[in-house]
């Protein structure tokens, strides 16, 4: 690869990282200062309303990203229509989700802030396939440090009142800052597209959810478990170990999902060779971070886990390079169901196993669960793969 080529595709690469990475590490910088200046219980009881609402509002993404790139790339012709067709159609299904706020006990005392917050995340979520598509990195970058300083710079301030409302209140703002970012940069898509009800993308989009919502009950079913049997002291360690781990996952992502459109044109031989090299990629990187890792939450945030969780986290981060492209090929052949199955069977037995074993062995238990559903998804694609994918057109 020419340098001149590689060093713009390192560029792409970073600043979409970066971008994404920002709301992590902020969200990491917000539970020290939470942690250290008011309890671990208040960042536990943050945590567990954070969980249950990011999950819930999944149900109105509709298949948002993956759908929509593959819309993207087969019709370049309609992107703004497509997309804001998809999103004034999602946002009559969100109402119907934001409904479940005022029906959900744990919701109760904050219901009203609660259904700002999904809607904002709703709103928000909906402009990052435009982000990834056009390559908006740039933008995007700027729009989550300015909006995470704020916030972080908030905190600070009210450091020594701070309460579970007066936080919640604060999350809300930032995600306001970036709510009216996103407006003022895509206004011209907002006021000159004409958008019409596309309930066939609604239709044909639900195999693309499908794989998000169980995908995300697979990988947090964990930390799920985590808000029904730990205590909210261990919930926020936990968590916080969890996090650091998602940073890696973060970082696996970004590496790959500026080049999504490509991968749906690439052939079989090519993506052989990416995963080859992915997976040791993987394999180092994963050393590396577990031992900063280590470092972090033994030293900064005097926090101690066993060396088994260390080890169970490697076992998790080493296979997450090679799990995104596995996934993003089955989407390429319109294999959306067939994930769909697989990761559904895979979610059943890690409930039905974390019943048994998280209560017991806490988080340990939670580890090991997220890593037996991590190795079992990536062996079950690849398997399918050779039986399902492989045809004439993949060998070039």
């Amino acid at each position: 690869m020419p340098y001149s080529k590689l060093l713009d595709r390192v560029k792409t690469v970073s600043l979409y990282g970066f971008g994404q990475s920002i709301p992590m590490v902020a969200q990491l910088m917000i539970s020290l200062l939470i942690i250290k200046k008011h309890s671990t219980a208040l960042w536990g009881e943050y945590v567990t309303l954070l969980l249950w609402v990011n999950f819930i509002i999944l149900f109105s993404y509709f298949g948002n990203k993956n759908y929509l790139l593959k819309q993207f790339s087969e019709q370049p012709g309609k992107i703004h229509t497509t997309w804001l067709s998809n999103f004034s159609t999602r946002f009559l299904v969100f109402v119907f989700v934001g409904i479940a706020v005022f029906i959900i006990p744990l919701f109760a005392p904050y219901s009203i802030y609660i259904l700002v917050w999904m809607f904002l995340l709703f709103f928000n979520q909906s402009f990052e396939v435009l982000i990834l598509y056009q390559k908006d990195f740039k933008f995007n970058f700027i729009t989550e440090f300015i909006r995470n300083a704020i916030v972080v710079g908030v905190l600070l301030f009210f450091s020594g009142t701070l309460q579970l409302e007066l936080f919640l209140q604060i999350i809300i703002g930032g995600l306001m800052i970036k709510a009216i970012c996103y407006t003022m940069y895509y206004r011209k898509i907002l006021l000159n597209t004409k958008a019409t009800f596309d309930k066939h993308s609604l239709i044909t989009s639900i195999p693309f959810l499908i794989p998000m919502v169980l995908g995300t009950l697979r990988t947090k079913i964990d930390s799920y478990y985590g808000t029904i049997y730990f205590t909210k002291e261990d919930l926020s360690e936990y968590q916080i170990f969890i996090s650091f781990i998602s940073l890696v996952q973060l970082g696996a992502a970004y590496m790959i999902n500026p080049f999504i459109k490509i991968f749906y044109r690439i052939s079989k031989k090519t993506r052989s060779v990416i995963e080859r090299q992915f997976l040791l990629l993987g394999i180092g990187i994963g050393a590396i971070a577990i031992a900063v890792i280590f470092g972090i939450i033994t030293y900064v945030y005097e926090f101690t886990f066993s060396s088994m969780s260390y080890l169970l986290g490697y076992l998790f981060m080493i296979t997450l390079f090679i799990h995104l492209l596995l996934i993003n090929e089955f989407y390429k052949n319109n294999k959306q169901t067939l994930v769909a199955i697989i990761i559904g069977v895979i979610a059943f037995i890690q409930v039905i196993f974390g019943y048994f074993t998280i209560d017991t062995y806490q988080s340990t238990g939670a580890l090991i669960i997220k890593v037996i559903g991590q190795w079992m998804v990536v062996l079950a694609l690849l398997g399918f793969r050779k039986r399902f994918l492989i045809s004439s057109n993949d060998i070039k």
